[in-house]
């Protein structure tokens, strides 16, 4: 394992590269630590857990825990960016408007892994490099200023990508709960017409939201669902010995021949050759029981 070591005045840097299969602990006791994976696989425990974290996660860490991230050697070493920050520190980059300590408190668990996008990404990785070189560069104009102008931007990327993840997992399951509403008022109202306007009147979401989620969860257009949810009320009609009739106007069809194409299309025989059919099976069965 390579390991370069940077201590600044309130924070320290550390970059980290693996080779060979092994276990490797993070975390102080006394500042935030944030782990950035510049590229390999490596496999996090932390809080009775196991995740997979890859190139352009990060990892963030409260004051006072631990997590153990394991490699298992493959062509491709682990290489991460990990820097220790404490709260005076945050304190100072702070503004009126922004106050660091209170962002990473607001930051959910004790442990927490993002993927940040691939600009935040390459930016993040930019800025480590950029703060590494300067440990090391002979000091310019400035150099305090710009050195602290750096590491800003890098906690305000890394908490924007948190934050972003979370409003992402807030959306996904909003749309996930409205979906499920839109398919419960569906069965509810399965015999009744029902329209895309109807269904964004109802849920106030557009017609086109509504297709969309629906070709990803069940691969057919809503009003594709409703037919086949209707035929198969139909076809449970027949099976308990209703006319013909009755089974296409119980089961939402405005006419018999609209009913009669989607039925032959969806079962390859027509209604009154499935009711026949079942007819036929029934008395099969009678005969076998009674011999």
């Amino acid at each position: 394992m390579q390991s370069e070591h940077m201590k600044r005045q309130g924070y320290e840097m550390e970059h980290v590269k693996i080779v060979e299969s092994g276990q490797r602990s993070f975390g102080q006791s006394n500042r935030h630590t944030i782990i950035f994976v510049v590229g390999g696989v490596s496999y996090l425990q932390a809080e009775e857990r196991n995740e997979v974290c890859t190139m352009e996660d990060l990892i963030f860490i409260k004051p006072g825990n631990r997590i153990k991230l394991e490699y298992r050697k493959n062509k491709y070493p682990l290489e991460l960016y990990v820097l220790y920050v404490g709260a005076d520190l945050l304190k100072t980059l702070s503004d009126e408007h922004t106050d660091l300590n209170a962002a990473f408190d607001i930051v959910p668990f004790q442990v927490k892994m993002v993927h940040a996008e691939s600009e935040a990404a390459m930016l993040i990785k930019n800025i480590s490099k950029k703060l590494y070189a300067m440990a090391k560069e002979e000091q310019k104009f400035a150099h305090a200023l710009y050195e602290k102008s750096q590491l800003t931007i890098l906690l305000i990327l890394a908490l924007r990508s948190s934050v972003q993840e979370d409003r992402q997992h807030k959306v996904n399951k909003k749309k996930h709960v409205v979906m499920d509403d839109i398919f419960i008022y569906i069965k509810e109202h399965l015999t009744e017409d029902i329209t895309l306007e109807r269904l964004e009147d109802e849920f106030y979401v557009s017609r086109y939201h509504i297709v969309r989620e629906f070709k990803k969860m069940t691969g057919e257009t809503p009003h594709a669902y409703i037919v086949k949810a209707r035929l198969d009320l139909c076809r449970r009609y027949i099976e308990q010995g209703k006319s013909i009739r009755e089974v296409y106007e119980l089961g939402g069809f405005g006419g018999y021949n609209h009913f009669f194409r989607a039925f032959k299309k969806e079962y390859g025989v027509t209604p009154m050759q499935y009711y026949k059919n079942l007819q036929i099976d029934r008395s099969v069965d009678e005969k076998s029981r009674i011999s």
